[in-house]
């Protein structure tokens, strides 16, 4: 004999779900991945003139050091109003260089993500929510290249890059 509780778990088990409510939770779970569109930054300007190079050595010492510096201030300015009260990723992606492998680092006034990244790779600036049509912040900007590697003046590539959620 049932008792009155499993008469009522079962009566719960056997009542029917609802089809439509279920598939699309079932579609939101299976969702593709996120898509990567390039972000608008013409409005991105650096300070200063163009970026100066020094040897990070001076004298010549064992094991030599080719690697040239240079640092420069650069205020981004980002146009995110396509996705405007969204939720997205937004990184900065470093292509191969002309000038061969560089590596930069950044610091920043608080609105992107500090952080390092070298050429051929992409870094994690901004994940949340979009606020405003566009995001603005000044980088301190450092980079370092290996001066064996360059053969003339190079620009160097950049961009950044919305993952949509």
């Amino acid at each position: 004999m049932r008792t009155h509780g499993q008469r009522r778990a079962r009566a719960l088990f056997a009542a029917p779900l609802p089809l439509l409510p279920l598939l699309m939770v079932l579609a939101a779970a299976q969702a593709g991945p996120a898509r990567t569109i390039v972000i608008d930054d013409s409005g991105t300007l650096p300070y200063d003139t163009p970026l100066v190079m020094h040897w990070q050595q001076l004298l010549p010492r064992r094991p030599v050091n080719n690697t040239l510096t240079g640092t420069t201030t650069i205020r981004v300015r980002l146009n995110v109003g396509p996705w405007l009260h969204r939720t997205g990723r937004i990184y900065l992606m470093v292509p191969a260089q002309q000038l061969g492998s560089l590596a930069a680092s950044w610091t920043t006034q608080g609105r992107l993500l500090a952080g390092r990244i070298t050429s051929g790779s992409r870094t994690l600036v901004y994940a949340g929510a979009i606020t405003t049509p566009f995001i603005e912040d000044v980088l301190q900007l450092t980079l370092n290249v290996d001066a064996r590697q360059m053969q003339q003046l190079s620009h160097i590539n950049f961009q950044f890059q919305m993952d949509e959620e």
